[in-house]
């Protein structure tokens, strides 16, 4: 028996989909095994789609279905994030497909769109209970503070203040047949 490769990304040790149907073994002992197996994935799986599964500028399936337009075509959704180790300093921080942090979507086509989206931005505080630590999240616009723009290659955060001292992330819903 050959032992599969450890995964190097996250998203390969997760399949978002359950099988449909079962072939439970007769045999006692291996009926028993069956089920603690199965069910421990079962509920992997339910708890990954209700919780939520982000991994940095990796696309995952979120559990989402969308029906609009025709009852006919499924449209599934998708999630990613991009972790933003430090904000900007009231300047503009540009990520692409060539940038650390990276452009968290690869190929988006004709087909792409947004079903939600936000960002959120972090200082802890300097020391437990210190009550210096500030958390806020915002949308693309409306904050004051900071805003951000995304095109199908690039995704544009501008500051209009010292935000250098906050951590954060842009979360990304999207779909990718929605047109």
């Amino acid at each position: 028996m050959t032992i599969p490769p450890i995964p190097t990304n996250p998203i390969e040790t997760f399949s978002p989909f359950l099988p449909a149907t079962y072939t439970v073994p007769e045999e006692e002992d291996r009926r028993r095994t069956f089920l603690v197996d199965n069910l421990s994935s079962i509920s992997d799986v339910v708890n990954d789609k209700k919780i939520g599964s982000y991994v940095q500028a990796a696309e995952n399936q979120n559990g989402e279905k969308w029906f609009y337009k025709s009852t006919k075509v499924t449209r599934n959704g998708y999630q990613t994030i991009a972790y933003i180790p430090s904000l900007p300093n009231n300047t503009t921080l540009t990520l692409t497909r060539d940038t650390t942090p990276q452009f968290p979507l690869q190929d988006v086509t004709t087909e792409f769109v947004i079903t939600m989206s936000y960002g959120t931005a972090s200082r802890p505080p300097t020391a437990t209970n210190a009550g210096n630590g500030d958390f806020f999240t915002f949308m693309n616009k409306g904050d004051p503070r900071v805003s951000w723009n995304m095109s199908d290659i690039a995704l544009t955060i501008t500051s209009t203040t010292d935000l250098s001292a906050y951590s954060g992330f842009i979360v990304i819903h999207y779909l990718r047949n929605g047109i």
